[in-house]
């Protein structure tokens, strides 16, 4: 989405809320409506030119978290409408809250009116604004043939809203592409394009716009940290002298040693001194979440007990930090020895396990609640890699290079894969975010997940 488009989106989502504020109250004061007494006096206007900040304030909001500031994807739209509908809802929850906390008297007919009249006005806005959208093309050539580059390819090809077309793919020195068995055609690379010597007469013909270059998995330097995973000191640091390739990276955090830039690649260190902090955040917030969700918790226990027979509590064993064991806690969602043929096996769409509940609780991530209590004992963080089985670690250990690298951390509530992956994202790919999430972490990115956090449970996506 262009800046210009962004600003576009923002200038009418802000005109809706306050034009229809402005239209409930005319409303009221000019024209009786069936289930009110009477009119409005029309010094209530004066009502407007005091709140209208705070309901563009929560009009903004309540659009952020139901994802409406997102880079825009195709919606049908009933789901538009839908969703919608949600953060109308959510809005005049939001509104009715801060009035009755400001002791405002504000006249619930109008919120009424004012909701409905939003809503109109912003289905008809995004409506409008999905009929102009014009998304650029872009003909990307991708460096590598390997499992990795097919993933992204079959990805791109299965999300064509984000604007990039495969056109090929060309071979890198080193790699030969793997053939996968069955493979519909044409393949999910498209043709062959060359070598990357080819790359700058492909840009110069005009053949593609872009290059994808994928990363190899399995290097000596990703071997490396697999086996210094656990095992280095905590004074420890990993550096990297860089190529002109690698010099190009952006945001990287840089020792020098006179005039030779080293890059860090490893700062165990760095978390170290800031381990308080982040155990700190834990534990303030982790009671005030504990606090606010109490009688959530209360109210779906109640729900598993009276839905189906067995324990309220499901425990389960995970691996932390340091690949120690720890006991998680859960709301059980699914039949008592659901995995008692299957053995350890995730979650499906539609699963048969889970309990007539256990759907509506893993969809808002209800039954994740007294993880709460992990986060206070210290055995898991708010924000953090998610914690895995034992069988499914031993499996990765050996199948995805670095992945031992993800247990120098305490496993999260929530993390970077949880709010920007997909819940059946491969295992490679959550390794991306997490070990992206432990090289760029700061406090403000806790924050910034937790935000965003609150914005996936209420539209239900992500992992």
């Amino acid at each position: 989405m262009t800046s210009r488009r962004r600003s576009l989106r923002l200038v009418g989502d802000g005109a809706a809320a306050v034009v229809s504020l402005w239209a409930a109250f005319v409303v009221r004061v000019h024209l009786a409506v069936p289930w009110t007494r009477g009119l409005l006096p029309g010094d209530r206007l004066r009502f407007l030119s005091r709140e209208w900040l705070v309901v563009l304030l929560v009009q903004f909001a309540s659009l952020y978290f139901f994802g409406f500031y997102d880079p825009p994807r195709p919606r049908s739209r009933s789901e538009l409408a839908r969703r919608l509908a949600a953060a109308a809802v959510f809005q005049a929850m939001g509104l009715a809250a801060w009035w009755f906390l400001a002791n405002r008297e504000f006249p619930r007919s109008v919120l009424l009116l004012f909701v409905a009249c939003d809503f109109s006005l912003l289905l008809l806005w995004r409506l409008l604004l999905d009929r102009t959208e014009r998304r650029q093309e872009r003909r990307v050539a991708i460096a590598g043939g390997g499992a990795a580059a097919r993933e992204l390819a079959l990805t791109l090809a299965a999300e064509p809203w984000h604007g990039l077309t495969v056109a090929g793919w060309v071979e890198v020195p080193g790699e030969v592409p793997r053939e996968v068995p069955g493979e519909a055609e044409p393949p999910a690379l498209g043709p062959r394009l060359g070598t990357t010597e080819d790359l700058p007469a492909l840009l110069a013909a005009g053949r593609i716009d872009d290059i994808l270059l994928v990363g190899s998995d399995d290097s000596w330097q990703t071997r490396l940290i697999d086996g210094l995973a656990g095992t280095r000191p905590d004074h420890t640091s990993v550096l990297l002298l860089p190529g002109p390739f690698e010099s190009l990276i952006g945001r990287m955090r840089y020792r020098w040693v006179h005039d030779l830039p080293l890059i860090e690649v490893v700062r165990e260190t760095e978390w170290r001194i800031n381990w308080p902090l982040k155990r700190l955040l834990d534990l303030a917030g982790g009671a005030v979440l504990l606090l606010l969700s109490l009688p959530v918790i209360g109210l779906c226990a109640l729900a598993v007990r009276l839905t189906s027979p067995g324990g309220v509590l499901y425990r389960q064993i995970r691996v932390g930090r340091g690949q120690k064991p720890f006991t998680l806690y859960k709301l059980r969602t699914m039949r008592l020895d659901a995995e008692g043929d299957s053995g350890e096996v995730l979650a499906q769409p539609g699963d048969p396990r889970l309990t007539s509940i256990g759907a509506f609780l893993r969809r808002f991530r209800l039954d994740e609640l007294p993880q709460i209590f992990n986060v206070l004992a210290g055995s898991m963080s708010l924000v953090g890699p998610r914690p895995e089985r034992p069988g499914f670690v031993q499996r990765f250990l050996k199948e995805v290079p670095g992945y031992a690298e993800r247990f120098s951390l305490a496993p999260g509530l929530t993390g970077l894969a949880q709010v920007n992956g997909d819940y059946h994202s491969s295992p490679q790919n959550k390794l991306r975010y997490d070990l992206a999430y432990m090289a760029n972490w700061t406090l403000w990115l806790d924050l910034s997940i937790l935000l965003r956090t609150v914005k996936i449970v209420l539209t239900s996506q992500g992992v």
